[in-house]
């Protein structure tokens, strides 16, 4: 493949998001280019990046030359035409049903028994219909309302898709040397105070010592580890445990490029199960359980990008996955995947509701 400097030009983006627990909504306008790597991270410049899952595609890089901030309470009016754009010319979709996803855990459960990985993540697409019309920047406020603990976003890069978020997982959160991440792995419905599973703690450890292990060979100093804890995102519950360390702004690049993807979105090992996604998924990932957000010469504050969707045509493609291991059951994973799929499904039908 030739590289995307040598063939591709530059085009204006726009991006709005909210950052978690804050009131204020930010939207960048600007120049965007497709990168082959996520160099923009320690480039002291102001922007927002937005990278795949996997190699393939670009990482793709809005550099601000427009930022305003707006209250809580105010409208933000997108500056770009919303579109909804058609497939990307690499991109295939495909709706799996309950028996046929259920068949695809069963194997892979199998093989992770046979000794091929130790966790691997399944994901796929839902696929709804639009209204005409579709008010995207309305879904991007309602988001914001629904879930005020998460990433949300919507991002317009022409060519690659209209996408919306509201993430509930930190891959970093950096300022002034302080560097904040996360081990979000294990979930259930939001209220269920029974014990945690052993699948669910098994899955979560397997994040945590996965994190850990990144930060220690980056040379972080004084990594400080939380206990797991329960953190609700919409309907569903995750255990999380969180790290705080210290570190200096040029490792930004290598701790980003050590740590995603996590087993959290990927698996263990990375290798292994990667391989086996690519074997098992007939739709493709893109930018779902990549990473995005805005970053400056002072800070990076980098999500995964979980929870989304991305608007092609005239409907809605949502992306959802769950963690498997030796102790998972097939129903339940299923069960796991429509949960998740709840955080943009509720807002998405209030706002097909609204417009009826």
């Amino acid at each position: 493949m030739m590289p995307f400097t040598e063939y591709l030009k530059s085009f204006t983006a726009e991006v709005t998001y909210r950052l978690p627990g804050e009131l204020a909504k930010v939207s960048m306008r600007g120049s965007a280019s497709l990168l082959a790597d996520n160099s923009p991270i320690a480039s002291g410049k102001k922007g927002f990046i937005m990278a795949p899952f996997s190699d393939g595609l670009p990482v793709l890089w809005l550099e601000a030359v427009q930022i305003k901030s707006f209250s809580d309470q105010a409208y933000i009016q997108t500056l770009l035409p919303i579109v909804s754009p058609p497939l990307h010319e690499t991109q295939k979709i495909f709706k799996i049903d309950e028996v046929s996803y259920k068949s695809d855990v069963e194997d892979i459960i199998e093989q992770i028994k046979n000794g091929a990985a130790g966790k691997v993540v399944l994901s796929r697409q839902i696929i709804i219909p639009l209204q005409d019309e579709f008010p995207v920047i309305e879904l991007f406020h309602l988001l914001c309302d629904l879930y005020p603990d998460a990433f949300v976003y919507m991002a317009n890069f022409p060519g690659f898709g209209l996408w919306l978020g509201a993430s509930p997982e930190t891959l970093i959160r950096f300022s002034k040397q302080s560097l904040k991440t996360m081990a979000l792995a294990g979930t259930r419905k939001a209220g269920d105070n029974r014990p945690w599973t052993e699948k669910d703690k098994e899955e979560h450890s397997f994040v945590v010592d996965y994190i850990r292990e990144k930060l220690e060979k980056a040379d972080c100093s004084d990594i400080q580890v939380s206990a797991p804890y329960a953190v609700n995102a919409g309907k569903a519950m995750h255990l999380c445990t969180g790290f705080s360390t210290y570190c200096k702004r040029e490792s930004l690049i290598n701790i980003v490029k050590s740590l995603h993807p996590t087993p959290a979105v990927c698996g263990m090992p990375s290798e292994k199960a990667l391989e086996i996604i690519r074997l098992s998924e007939q739709h493709d990932r893109m930018y779902y359980a990549g990473y995005l957000g805005p970053v400056s010469p002072e800070t990076a504050d980098l999500f995964v990008n979980l929870r989304c969707m991305q608007i092609i045509e005239d409907k809605a493609v949502l992306y959802v996955g769950g963690g498997l291991t030796s102790a998972s059951d097939p129903q339940a994973e299923w069960d796991e995947t429509v949960l998740k799929s709840t955080t943009m499904l509720a807002a998405i039908e209030k706002m097909q509701n609204l417009a009826d």
